[in-house]
């Protein structure tokens, strides 16, 4: 499922590979990803455009225009964006090398290059904004995860007066922009925190602590997928399993449901307060 770091890397994918072309046609293969804007509308906004910038905030795309609008892009569960272009190898952003089987726009280039939207779950979504910030705005998203000003200070400021766990909190993108179920709890287990700890009960040190592997599990994610490698062994995303063993000490990995969300952690080194409680006594 397409989270910040993939994101990150269709957007340096365009920015490598669809960027100062001009859009000569509009293809909507199945109109149910624009939602409520119509083939025509997005036809009229992009041909004879040329795309001049591409932007993430969280998990959203935006692609700047010469001639007004940007379009907007979110990949959903199984967006991913290829260019097919004439007598060039077919690789899409996020490393596949097979032809887009469930094409849902595509965007013809001058010189015959296409920029193809596939999205085989359809939960993706194609549409035009006016302004990026007014856009991150209405949807009330919070800071970027990635953002330079995310800085340990500024996040125990945003959890004041917060409760409930802090997986839920870390899912909850009016707080931090970009994380999704798999990074979050890639992000817990790294700092040896529970998913189901209360945010009101994180020490300082928990919570910077959290912040600073936020920036490295995402960072280490995107250089991963723009160097078609695989995760870190350590890393918890490969033992999303009951039948694992933790990758950092040892322990059993286990399963649950946590803001409503399949949740895996390490029993060991992931000890819930109450777990530490029961075992002082």
């Amino acid at each position: 499922m397409p989270e910040l770091p993939e994101v990150e890397a269709t957007r340096r994918y365009v920015e490598e590979h669809a960027l100062d072309r001009t859009i000569e046609r509009v293809v909507v293969h199945d109109r149910r990803i624009l939602a409520s804007l119509t083939p025509a509308r997005l036809k009229r906004a992009l041909i004879g455009s040329r795309m001049s910038a591409a932007r993430r905030h969280g998990k959203h795309l935006f692609v700047a225009t010469d001639r007004g609008p940007w379009l907007h892009l979110h990949l959903g569960m199984s967006g991913d964006l290829y260019v097919r272009a004439p007598n060039e190898p077919l690789q899409s952003a996020l490393g596949d090398d097979s032809p887009p089987r469930f094409a849902r726009l595509t965007l013809g280039f001058a010189g015959g290059t296409e920029l193809v939207f596939d999205d085989a779950r359809l939960f993706g979504r194609v549409g035009l904004v006016e302004s990026p910030d007014a856009d991150i705005r209405r949807r009330r998203l919070g800071i970027d995860a990635l953002d330079g000003s995310f800085r340990p200070r500024l996040f125990r400021s945003s959890l004041e007066a917060r409760r409930g766990s802090i997986k839920a909190l870390l899912m909850n993108q009016g707080v931090v922009a970009g994380l999704g179920n798999l990074y979050v709890d890639e992000v817990l287990y790294q700092s040896s925190i529970h998913p189901r700890a209360r945010v009101d009960r994180l020490t300082v040190s928990e919570i910077d602590l959290m912040v600073k592997n936020i920036r490295r599990v995402l960072t280490t994610a995107i250089a991963r997928i723009e160097k078609r490698r695989e995760h870190p062994r350590r890393n918890l995303i490969l033992r999303r399993s009951e039948d694992q063993t933790c990758g950092m000490c040892g322990g059993e990995i286990r399963r649950a449901t946590i803001a409503g969300r399949t949740t895996y952690f390490c029993a060991r080194h992931q000890k819930s307060r109450s777990d530490l409680a029961r075992a002082r006594r």
